[in-house]
């Protein structure tokens, strides 16, 4: 699947992409985005479906029925936005994590790791995280 982590303004990924327990690509495939409106989106699951979701976020159409993914949308204002179970909902809290290596990432985070760290963390450990790192940063006032 993959590592997503977003603390202090850095959402950040690794670069893999397995399809069930398939290893499809291992390095550089583009998974942290920086919208116009430089809100920030990332997501974990079926690569289709995370493409459409991206696509309706930077067109403003509307939230595509999608089953097989979850998502961090963090608005040019810091809020963040989770998408699981057909919905967005609204995030309470100072970091987050989703996708196979949320766990270990999370628990980095716990530990004092910033987003980059909890990524590079979550990938010695999740089978389904590797590459190399990418994040994205909130424009900063």
């Amino acid at each position: 699947m993959t590592t997503v982590a977003y603390k202090d303004g850095i959402l950040a990924a690794d670069g893999r992409v397995t399809a069930h327990d398939d290893l499809v690509s291992t390095d550089e495939d583009e998974k942290v985005f920086k919208l116009e409106d430089g809100s920030l989106f990332s997501a974990a699951g079926d690569v289709e479906d995370c493409e459409d979701l991206l696509e309706a976020l930077r067109n403003g159409g509307d939230t595509p029925e999608l089953d097989d993914i979850e998502a961090l949308w963090i608005k040019p204002d810091g809020s963040v936005y989770r998408f699981e179970r057909k919905r967005w909902s609204k995030q309470r809290g100072k970091y987050f994590a989703l996708g196979s290596g949320a766990g270990y990432a999370l628990a980095a985070m716990d530990a004092g790791a910033d987003a980059l760290k909890a990524v590079k963390i979550a990938i010695k450990r999740d089978p389904r995280s590797g590459g190399e790192v990418q994040y994205v940063e909130l424009d900063r006032p």
